[in-house]
């Protein structure tokens, strides 16, 4: 059985409904669909597996069906998903992690450990499976402990394998701790960048327009009775004037952008949902309106906070009309600053770092003071550098001039996708692709065109530069499970593209041919993607690009 025909018996058999599985689970309902219908599964040591689980568990134990424990729903849905091909998927993710982390030399490995080096390329790239995998992590535990013992090294080796340095120290236990890691063991430290890309890959713009509604959202005309000054003090007044500052903007007759920054702990006001869903809504109004907001970030937090922070404003960010930007450096830890200004209203805050509870904020609309705003407003964003650009489909020209800008220069590129690279496909297959899914003709030259101009940019390239693309290649039960579509989001195409078996085969012949015929592009073919519908560009050491439909 299948995992998401066993998701759907642990439906019927509980006599529940996706939606009271999602909140039992604390997945999103857009998720637990997905899941129901094969469009994506989740991963065998996933926290979205473990959740899941943990939910159909509760509701058993509600029901009266103790027979479904946690533990017997984990063991189940991890066999529908070939956890011990997972598990040999971890062993090549993991070694591929070991020599990048450490800059080990595969070729200087080889020698030591008697392989063909084309044997490790294989392994790391999950297309052999040592015979004897047990044997294999130990061989390379032995090596990697002879190689890598200098203080540095070894805090790396740590970090990646959870452990305090000083376990390592001894040769003997780093090998047999690295020997464990590569074939059971995760990194050590979460990976929120990681979690990041997930919550980007999740996202659905449309499941969030739809949540909040925003499609039928009516921004107001009817002026609220606002003070025109008001001088508020601790929290809850705060999110008072917070709220009060959106309402102004939202219905005033003002087009001036919006601008956002605070070095404040803002997590404490996110932990009441009410004020939450309040301040979503009113970011949406404003949007809505058709304002572009600069939102300025401050770096200077632990990085998972920074992560989290980030991941709550993707669907902000996709909209197109929000520039996030940080200021260099790290400035003062003795006070908190906020300033929130608008056409309309303006907000400014100050505490005692680590007492933002006790603060004091003033809320004004006066017209005396707006300038004055705005001009600190400007003054920091003159400071402030971009922290990251955003493309949409009005955005095309501009993405295709920033990615041209630099390929005359020698650099080295790669690329994570999650479909075959588009510009290895011929024009004959394309327009095989086209007629099949029925796209109109007008459609069909846009699409022509974009897939020209992915061709000519990895041509230019590869004029100068080394370039890398990994991407999945299905077997025939994962395509039949779930027809593959063309990697589009780069190209800014807005349709769904599907492939039949004969233009899937063709299209991955192609890769191939194009890799034999280019020495300096490689293709690395992997079981299975990290993500569903994100497609990444890598320019080492200088930027990264993450696309999606």
């Amino acid at each position: 059985m299948q995992f998401h025909e066993m998701l759907n018996e642990y439906l019927r058999r509980l006599n529940v409904t996706a939606l009271e599985l999602a909140e039992a689970s604390e997945l999103s309902s857009a998720v637990i669909s997905r899941y129901r219908s094969a469009e994506r599964t989740p991963a065998p040591d996933s926290e979205s597996l473990v959740r899941l689980a943990k939910g159909i568990a509760s509701l058993a134990e509600q029901k009266g069906d103790p027979a479904l424990s946690q533990d017997s729903v984990l063991r189940e849905f991890r066999k529908a998903l070939g956890y011990e091909e997972y598990g040999q998927a971890r062993l090549a993710a993991n070694f591929d992690l070991l020599v990048n982390v450490l800059h080990l030399r595969p070729g200087e490995m080889a020698r030591a450990l008697s392989f063909d080096p084309s044997y490790l390329s294989r392994i790391r790239m999950g297309q052999r499976t040592p015979a004897n995998p047990a044997a294999f992590a130990r061989a390379v535990g032995n090596y990697t402990a002879r190689r890598c013992r200098s203080a540095t090294e070894r805090a790396d080796l740590a970090r990646l394998l959870g452990q305090a340095p000083e376990d390592l120290a001894d040769d003997a236990l780093c090998s047999a701790a690295l020997a464990r890691w590569l074939l059971n063991g995760k990194a050590g430290q979460p990976d929120f960048t990681f979690s990041f890309l997930e919550k980007l890959d999740e996202f659905d713009l449309n499941d969030y327009i739809r949540a909040i509604r925003f499609d039928q959202l009516k921004v107001p005309t009817v002026p609220f009775q606002l003070p025109s000054f008001k001088m508020h003090y601790g929290l809850e007044n705060f999110r008072q004037a917070l709220l009060d500052f959106l309402k102004s903007t939202a219905i005033s007759r003002s087009r001036e952008p919006v601008f956002l920054c605070s070095d404040m702990p803002m997590e404490e006001l996110a932990r009441d949902m009410e004020f939450s869903k309040k301040w979503m809504l009113g970011l949406a109004a404003i949007l809505k309106k058709g304002l572009h907001l600069d939102m300025v970030h401050d770096l200077n937090r632990p990085y998972a906070e920074m992560m989290l922070g980030l991941e709550s404003w993707i669907p902000l960010y996709m909209t197109g009309q929000i520039s996030p930007w940080y200021l260099r450096g790290r400035h003062n830890g003795v006070y908190g600053h906020l300033l929130f200004c608008s056409g309309a209203a303006a907000v400014e805050g100050e505490c005692i770092a680590g007492d933002f509870a006790h603060g004091r904020y003033l809320f004004s609309q006066a017209k005396s003071d707006l300038p004055y705003y705005r001009r600190r407003a400007n003054a920091i964003l003159q400071a402030a550098q971009p922290l990251m650009d955003i493309y949409r489909d009005a955005s095309e020209s501009a993405y295709s001039s920033f990615l041209f800008a630099d390929t005359h220069e020698p650099g080295e590129y790669r690329a994570v996708l999650t479909a075959l690279p588009p510009h290895t496909l011929s024009d004959e297959c394309l327009a095989s692709i086209l007629e099949k899914n029925g796209v109109s003709a007008s459609e069909r030259e846009n699409i022509r065109r974009a897939f020209a101009r992915s061709r000519k940019f990895v041509a230019s390239l590869l004029q100068n530069g080394a370039y890398e693309e990994e991407f999945p290649v299905l077997s025939p039960a994962a395509f039949k499970a779930e027809p593959p579509s063309l990697a589009l989001s780069g190209l800014f195409c807005n349709v769904a593209l599907r492939y039949d078996d004969a233009d899937y085969q063709e299209h991955l012949r192609l890769t191939r041919a194009f890799a034999a015929a280019n020495p300096r592009y490689t293709a690395r073919e992997v079981r299975r993607s990290a993500f569903h519908n994100l497609q990444i560009f890598i320019r080492k050491g200088k930027l990264v690009g993450i696309s999606k439909c």
